[in-house]
């Protein structure tokens, strides 16, 4: 009788492998198509381009020379990446807060069920689905001091007496694209905030209500706190969008006035594509992926301190 309870021990333990093996391999499946996305479209470019920043890469001939960290001595004294990593640097403290105070203040209005409320969200989020090519080119031409129609409108109510070139110096043209980057991406961050507070239970604010709480403290010792999980997400979110802006700055306006407006991405662009510095290029998106990875680490580990209540 004991040899027969070990033979059933056996077989037992024989289908339960052969269980967590099916199971194992069903899950596996399940992954493998994300898997052989992130392969091809990630991890093989991002080896590839670790590797072709040591070199010095032929075009024509399709050649590379080995040159060792010569591409990032480069970098070091290249005065117009420190320049464009200063106006992409700029441009993102200055872009966040305004995107975030937007952002926060749309999805408050859109927050509580109201006759309508499901328009004017639709309505905010709108210019999320519009392509920053296109609004850029739209806005480029609401900027144009001829025929623009910022300046029309402005001029008609008497606020300007002749046509402002909104991007024709440094400081209004960056100006001029962060209020089109505020106006284009605000809704994202807003319906991002909006699922947050949607996520709060009602209770809380019930007990706040019963407790005598003000409207300012339920904000500030409620709402405010429990969003913080979402203040991160959206926030990383931002930031890695903004250090990576490259295609509304290039439209609107090419980089200039002497490359006021030129970004880091843009400036990879003109050496990789324009000059055909690939091995250069390279090194500037491994220094600015390691710079992105380090900012977003510390911005989740500030950011989640004290998140559990």
């Amino acid at each position: 009788m004991t040899g027969n309870a070990s033979c059933r021990r056996a077989g037992a333990n024989r289908k339960s492998s052969r269980l967590k093996a099916r199971q194992a391999l069903e899950g596996f499946a399940f992954v493998a198509p994300a898997l052989i996305l992130t392969l091809v479209f990630f991890i093989y470019p991002l080896i590839n381009t670790v590797s072709l920043s040591f070199h010095d890469t032929n075009v024509v001939t399709g050649q590379m020379r080995n040159v060792g960290l010569k591409n990032y001595a480069n970098l070091l004294r290249d005065s117009v990446f420190w320049k464009a990593a200063k106006n992409t640097t700029v441009y993102t403290l200055i872009v966040t807060p305004l995107i975030f105070i937007a952002a926060f203040i749309l999805a408050l209005l859109v927050n509580k069920d109201r006759p309508g409320v499901v328009f004017f969200r639709s309505v905010y989020f709108l210019p999320v689905v519009v392509s920053f090519v296109t609004a850029s080119l739209i806005w480029k031409w609401m900027y144009n001091d001829l025929f623009g129609l910022i300046n029309y409108m402005l001029m008609r109510v008497g606020l300007i007496s002749r046509p402002v070139v909104w991007l024709g110096t440094e400081t209004s043209a960056m100006l001029s694209v962060i209020a089109m980057v505020v106006w284009k991406t605000a809704g994202y961050s807003m319906v991002i905030l909006l699922g947050g507070m949607k996520a709060i239970p009602n209770s809380v604010y019930e007990a706040a209500s019963i407790d005598g709480a003000s409207k300012w403290n339920t904000f500030w010792r409620i709402t405010f706190p429990l969003l913080r999980p979402t203040f991160a997400l959206a926030l990383v979110l931002s930031v890695i969008g903004s250090f990576l802006a490259f295609d509304h700055f290039y439209v609107m306006t090419q980089g200039g006035p002497a490359h006021a407006t030129e970004t880091i991405v843009m400036w990879i662009y003109r050496n990789s594509f324009g000059y055909f510095k690939l091995g250069y290029g390279s090194a500037m998106s491994v220094v600015l992926l390691a710079f992105l990875v380090l900012l977003s680490t510390l911005q989740l580990k500030i950011l989640r301190t004290d998140f559990e209540y």
